[in-house]
């Protein structure tokens, strides 16, 4: 019985310090770490902060693939007539520039007339007036010295041996 007395008493005295010194440790320990990063402020910090607002200034004026959505944009309802015609204008030149590039590869060689018919050779093949090229490129006219192409409604001429 005595032993059992004092098996108690000595135990729960343990257990009462113990849990008083766990809680009241971490407690000091928490509030000593925050106070001491309150109390000094670090550089890095404050240069961390200035950066991320510059960043943010800069993504506010953005500038580039697509629009700012946080800008409002107006929208202009009235057609611009004197660019229609300055994009068909450039439409034109666009197809010509590649029905260029597309005959660059062709070597006209030679014409040759048999039976009142011009005949051209192109890379060793023959083509008379009115044959395509290829599927798109049509041969619209033959003469002695130049040979006219013509891709839809665009037309070029090239001289014979180029």
């Amino acid at each position: 019985m005595i032993f059992d007395q004092f098996n108690q008493s000595s135990g729960s005295s343990s257990s009462n310090a113990s849990k008083q010194a766990k809680t009241r440790k971490p407690k000091k320990v928490v509030v000593q770490k925050s106070v001491q990063t309150n109390s000094a402020p670090n550089s890095k910090n404050i240069a961390s902060i200035t950066n991320t607002r510059k960043r943010s200034n800069r993504s506010s004026q953005l500038v580039g693939w697509q629009r700012n959505p946080f800008n409002t944009v107006a929208i202009n309802s009235e057609a611009d007539i004197d660019g229609s015609s300055i994009n068909s204008e450039q439409e034109k030149d666009i197809e010509k520039s590649i029905l260029l590039k597309n005959l660059e590869r062709y070597n006209v060689e030679i014409v040759a007339e048999f039976n009142n018919e011009k005949i051209v050779l192109i890379d060793s093949r023959r083509f008379r007036q009115g044959e395509y090229l290829n599927d798109e490129i049509l041969i619209d006219r033959i003469e002695n010295d130049q040979i006219t192409f013509r891709n839809g409604s665009t037309t070029v001429t090239r001289n014979v041996g180029n």
